[in-house]
């Protein structure tokens, strides 16, 4: 497929400024065949507010990968998964068979941060024939938020052994980084949900078969790819433990070493593939692969049984929106508690919109405070939605909102417990180091569908065990091991969100489509970077539909994080923020704590210049991680 190429512009609008390690700054680079020229400044529609950036900001931020497209497009953090997809696309497929080819192409050329062996979440907007038909005919009024949304719950779920006090006091599962009992380990894997996820998607949305979107990672496995520059520090920083497994130690060859260049072949994940693409779910949920997963979880001292696996079913919920800036925004339900986070921050931030309409500074401090308020609900109300009950009416009332805006002060940062908001007669009390341990991506098709897909494993290389040649995952880790416990991420642990038999942990996976005021979808968006994902996902949205950010400069620019507990802010040291910025900030109590990035976010903004005409799609890869994006 030809590559052209679109150097991005450097931000000179408003770029809101904690990372994954083992994350380089990449060369920009458009894959597919793009169309030539970039995207005019990205106008609001009509009826949303659409404004000059509050102020200028110097910092360029870290380079994306655009490109620009006419027909379909797809922006994932790896090149050759993006190819994946586009291959799907050109044989006939649609964007949820273009999800699922991504999703196994991804677990092949990054295992790093997702794979066969992880779960996610996967928001569907159905813009196909049949869904308009279907929806033509639906009698009644139509439900609040845009129709044809669907929200597929792929995430791990816990084995049914588990106990809420199964990681007290128990022993670490080895030696090395990050290496607790719920990180690495058998004991730190819930049940895979990825392989549900894929057969979900093809077989509801999808006109593909299992063997056609699984062949570009059949091909990958098979042939081998060349390990780039991230993937080679990832395996470094975990080697020791990596090694351990029989089958990751064969990934170093006999030298012991695998370098940038050096060349990745994988013939016991390409066998896995191949059984899987030939006997769907009933070959890993209770066939050959479900045992091979078995058995490799309880040699490393976990717990899972094959009833877990036959256990195991995908989850069809409800996604949450909100009316907030002009746009309806749609996103992840719990037991996600991103979503929630973001409808909270925007409605909170379209309340203080006076306060910042002409300040950088100004916008970047009540983003930090709009936070703090959500992550403490996070902390007490969020838990698997299946097994205790999470308060949603009360944590989406707009009143809230508003109340916290009340308490807002410009000019002081204000203490994370003045925006806490308990709800009466809660019934229950509801997880950073940098990593790479998860991936989003969007695609578009030709129809208009929209994906918005984040998969993850967790932390790098899930649990650092493979089963059939994938990565197990270390999910356990996103429970609470104890009622005000830290996770990897600093996230404070409530006991809503203990371990217990087929639970599925509480996330801040934060996969987002926004839909303008005439019900068509502007931006597909998300995030890796474990409780970062959602701030940064809701700043890449705001410079692009609130700003008009080019989406490259937007996804490239500097951002800021809070998340309530710890009570400090974060700011990228790859992408700092000016220091007349900084200080500002400080100057209003804010404390202060740089990280290496703070989440990789792709995006594509669809752009529609005219009544009945297709949107122009602009896809950008985030330059944190080095993908690329790829279209038609």
């Amino acid at each position: 497929m030809p590559a052209s190429h679109h150097a991005p512009r450097r931000s000179s609008s408003l770029a809101l400024g904690v990372g994954l390690a083992l994350l380089l700054v990449g060369d920009p680079l458009v894959v597919g065949r793009a169309q030539p020229g970039g995207p005019a400044p990205a106008g609001a529609p009509a009826g949303a507010p659409h404004e000059a950036a509050p102020a200028l900001l110097s910092a360029p931020g870290v380079p994306a990968a655009v490109g620009h497209y006419g027909e379909a497009a797809v922006a994932t953090d790896r090149e050759l998964a993006s190819l994946a997809a586009v291959q799907v696309l050109e044989g006939g497929g649609n964007a949820a068979d273009a999800a699922a080819a991504a999703l196994l192409a991804l677990g092949v050329v990054n295992p790093s941060s997702s794979g066969f062996g992880g779960g996610g979440f996967a928001l569907y907007y159905d813009n196909s024939p049949r869904a308009r038909a279907a929806e033509a005919q639906m009698p009644g009024p139509r439900p609040d938020g845009p129709a044809r949304l669907t929200f597929i719950d792929f995430r791990e779920r816990a084995p049914l052994s588990a106990t809420p006090d199964m990681y007290v006091d128990a022993p670490p599962g080895g030696t090395g980084p990050i290496s607790s009992a719920s990180q690495l380990g058998g004991l730190a894997s819930g049940v895979p949900g990825e392989p549900a996820g894929v057969v979900e998607l093809v077989t509801r949305f999808g006109r593909s078969s299992l063997g056609t979107v699984a062949a570009p990672a059949i091909r990958l496995a098979t042939d081998g790819f060349e390990v780039d520059e991230r993937l080679a520090e990832a395996l470094g920083a975990f080697r020791e433990q990596l090694l351990v497994d029989p089958t990751l130690r064969r990934w170093f060859g006999e030298s012991g070493e695998l370098r940038a260049g050096d060349r990745l072949v994988q013939p016991e994940l390409a066998a896995t593939l191949r059984t899987f693409a030939r006997g769907g779910l009933a070959s890993v949920y209770g066939g050959s692969i479900g045992r091979a997963i078995v058995r490799a979880n309880r040699a490393r001292g976990g717990r899972m049984t094959l009833d877990d696996l036959r256990a195991y079913r995908v989850a069809l919920r409800t996604p949450v929106h909100a009316r907030a800036l002009g746009y309806t925004w749609v996103s992840a339900p719990p037991p996600s508690a991103g979503g929630v986070t973001m409808l909270q921050s925007l409605r909170m931030v379209g309340a203080l919109r006076p306060v910042f309409r002409r300040d950088a500074v100004a916008l970047q401090h009540a983003l930090i405070e709009s936070w703090k308020g959500p992550f403490l609900d996070r902390q007490r109300y969020f838990g698997d939605p299946d097994h205790v009950p999470v308060p949603l009416v009360e944590l989406l009332d707009a009143t809230r909102d508003n109340a916290r805006a009340g308490r807002f002060h410009p000019f002081l940062a204000l203490a994370p417990a003045l925006y806490d908001l308990p709800i009466p007669q809660a019934h229950d009390e509801a997880l950073q180091p940098d990593n790479s341990g998860t991936s989003h991506f969007c695609i578009v098709d030709a129809e208009g569908s929209v994906a918005s897909v984040t998969t993850t494993v967790n932390l790098p290389f899930g649990a650092r065990y493979s089963a059939g040649g994938f990565v197990l995952n270390d999910q356990m880790d996103d429970f609470a091991r104890g009622v005000g416990e830290r996770n990897a991420y600093g996230l404070v642990g409530g006991a809503s969100n203990l371990p217990g038999p087929g639970r599925r942990p509480v996330s801040t996976m934060s996969p987002t489509i926004v839909f303008d005021p005439e019900g068509r979808p502007v931006l597909c968006v998300g995030a890796s970077g474990g409780s970062r994902i959602v701030t940064a996902t809701e700043q890449v949205a705001l410079n692009v539909l609130l700003f008009g950010m080019d989406v490259g400069d937007a996804v490239a620019a500097p951002r800021v994080h809070h998340q309530a507990d710890p009570n400090v802010f974060n700011t990228e040291t790859v992408a700092p923020l000016p220091a007349d910025q900084l200080a500002a900030l400080l100057a209003r109590g804010h404390q202060h704590e740089p990280i290496r990035n703070i989440a990789i976010v792709q995006a594509i903004h669809l752009e529609y210049t005219g009544e009945g005409l297709r949107p122009r799609l602009h896809a950008a890869s985030d330059g944190r991680k080095g993908g690329r994006p790829a279209g038609i």
